[in-house]
């Protein structure tokens, strides 16, 4: 059994807008992006409330959410575990989002207004400048690609996006925080800019294509590594 420890856990965050079970789902999100809740780490309710300082049915529904997007599996012999990375499941999440992301760009680009570009801009701007912060430089990073897709009009899709970027995120930021961006980042993103800028859905496309697979080989020769360490 995987020994986990829930002191390094962020505290919960509990406003007007977000219940007890929302809050640590989102703390307990947190904790397995970053690597603090590793792969195959067991999650007891009881353990949890008692940590979190609440009962267990917002821990309950917490869990639920969580396996729902993948984060978590229930294992027969161990209960709920934090989902095993798999190089086979982080292959299929690329090619999800490939298709689902190609999709939108084509949608939503010829409809971008000045605003929408501006906007985007600013973001990638604070992620280039959010340099050894990979939590916000990562939540910007998907900020400006939302805001590339949002003009698609495509609810049901732009939700399937959102759900595969986390389940792909606990594989990206882990190797993210270890081994930085990639070469050429900036400059591709840059481009992908520029292309929504001329309003070129087919080439935003095909290069946001580029960059998935590309984010897919760095973290799969990551994993590699892991295994033989």
């Amino acid at each position: 059994m995987l020994a986990v420890s829930l002191d390094n856990l962020a505290s919960l965050h509990v406003t007007a807008t977000r219940s007890f079970s929302d809050a640590v789902a989102a703390t307990l999100r947190d904790g397995i992006l970053t690597g603090r809740l590793p792969a195959g780490a067991q999650l007891k309710q009881d353990h949890l409330a008692r940590h979190f300082g609440t009962s267990r049915a917002p821990v309950r529904e917490a869990l639920q959410v969580l396996t729902g997007e993948g984060l978590l599996v229930v294992n027969r012999h161990r209960g709920i575990i934090v989902a095993p990375t798999d190089p086979d499941d982080l292959r299929e999440l690329t090619e999800l989002r490939t298709m689902l992301e190609a999709h939108a760009l084509r949608l939503s680009i010829p409809c971008l207004a000045t605003d929408d570009i501006d906007h985007a801009a600013a973001l990638l701007a604070a992620a280039d400048e959010a340099q050894g912060n990979p939590i916000e430089q990562s939540e910007l990073h998907w900020r400006f690609h939302r805001v590339l897709m949002h003009r698609a009009a495509r609810p049901r899709v732009l939700a399937q996006i959102e759900s595969l970027h986390v389940a792909v995120s606990r594989y990206l930021l882990p190797a993210w925080t270890a081994a930085g961006l990639s070469y050429g980042w900036v400059a591709s993103h840059r481009e992908l800019l520029t292309l929504a800028r001329r309003g070129q859905g087919e080439a935003a496309a095909e290069l946001n294509a580029d960059q998935v697979e590309e984010a897919r080989a760095r973290v799969d020769a990551w994993l590699g590594k892991q295994e033989i360490t």
